[in-house]
């Protein structure tokens, strides 16, 4: 078992019509993210005004019963977010497999296995473009060009959807169009089973696997991706480890020690954004305003704004979000929404006013 052996896969809802696979931080990006501060508050005032339904404990053991309350409670959640970006100059993919969903492993936020969409490629035509090499999250460095061994998997009820023009757009490319109906998990492991390449594993997020569940096979994987590893001096490390690490003896270090801070200025770009424009909408002063945003990792000035949500009511702050939110779709939609990249090099080194 060798690199050619190794195919990263990833699960994703974006086709790449023109063969390219592109970095977070090159796109006009949105996406609602629950575990920002002020997202927090939000979610906390929901529950206080039993938006969110509290969780009956005499239910607590009823089948599914919590697992419904959960995802239910982040359905509502979700309606109430105004949109973020973030950024990324990397392209994850998993190894012989499709990466875990995270409530297999008793928490939320990423799912990968209701994606229509799978792009299957050997490891060996990127290998220098790598970062870290990791079973469930094998970072690559900037955009991907896939080459013609590449496998798209589109599921057919999405590929049915698509224009003469797209579907033309697609086809101009050397690599494979497939479409499957079913889970995308399983016309993945098909897809690396008829490969004659590739053997599917079954992938792991726990530290103590190695990444791969135990198989006949996993171990020889796990032998051959450390392997590769030595042999082109690459990282070991999970993504969240590899971005905020400090240690300037780690590989190719120097083309990742800025993702961390530049993720949180994105961030903090949006939360500024979205508040001024909230602060300006309820009459808020400009000292007000001022203050919020020079002070936004400071709880006592977001839960300012809180008392405000309280002041209008919540139906009026949403009423505001969904309107808020709309207009950064149609931007986003039409091309004009700035992409994470653009806000580092333009806004990054800067303090600004929105």
């Amino acid at each position: 078992m060798n690199i050619n052996n190794i195919a990263m896969v990833r699960a994703t809802n974006v086709i790449p019509f023109d063969g390219v696979v592109r970095s977070l931080s090159d796109v006009p990006y949105l996406c609602k993210n629950i575990g920002l501060d002020f997202f927090a508050m939000i979610s906390d005032l929901l529950h206080e005004l039993g938006v969110i339904p509290s969780i009956d404990p005499a239910r607590m053991f009823e089948e599914n019963y919590y697992d419904e309350m959960v995802a239910l409670s982040s359905k509502i959640l979700m309606e109430y977010l105004s949109y973020v970006s973030d950024y990324n100059s990397m392209v994850l993919f998993s190894l012989n497999g499709i990466c875990p969903d995270d409530n297999e492993h008793g928490f939320a936020n990423n799912t990968f296995s209701n994606k229509n969409v799978a792009i299957i490629e050997s490891l060996s035509e990127h290998i220098d473009q790598v970062i870290s090499l990791v079973p469930t999250d094998t970072a690559v460095k900037g955009d991907v060009v896939l080459s013609n061994s590449a496998v798209i998997l589109i599921k057919e009820s999405l590929y049915n959807t698509l224009n003469d023009t797209q579907k033309t757009l697609l086809h101009n490319n050397s690599f494979s169009i497939k479409t499957f109906t079913g889970s995308l998990k399983d016309a993945i492991r098909n897809e690396l089973q008829n490969s004659g390449r590739y053997i599917p594993e079954t992938l792991s997020l726990s530290a103590s696997t190695g990444g791969f569940m135990p198989s006949d096979t996993s171990e020889l994987q796990k032998e051959c991706i450390n392997n590769i590893a030595h042999t082109y001096s690459l990282s070991q490390m999970k993504y969240f480890n590899l971005i905020t690490s400090r240690d300037t003896s780690m590989p190719k270090y120097c083309e990742v020690c800025d993702e961390f801070d530049n993720a949180i200025k994105v961030q903090d770009y949006y939360i500024k954004m979205f508040l001024n424009e909230f602060l300006i909408y309820i009459n808020a002063s400009d000292d007000m305003i001022n203050s919020i945003l020079n002070n936004i990792h400071y709880k006592p000035f977001l839960l300012k704004v809180i008392e405000m949500i309280k002041k209008i009511g919540i139906d009026k702050y949403k009423e505001f979000v969904d309107s808020y939110n709309k207009k950064l779709k149609e931007q986003q939609e039409s091309m004009t929404l700035k992409t994470p990249e653009d806000i580092i090099y333009f806004y990054g080194e800067k303090k600004h006013k929105i």
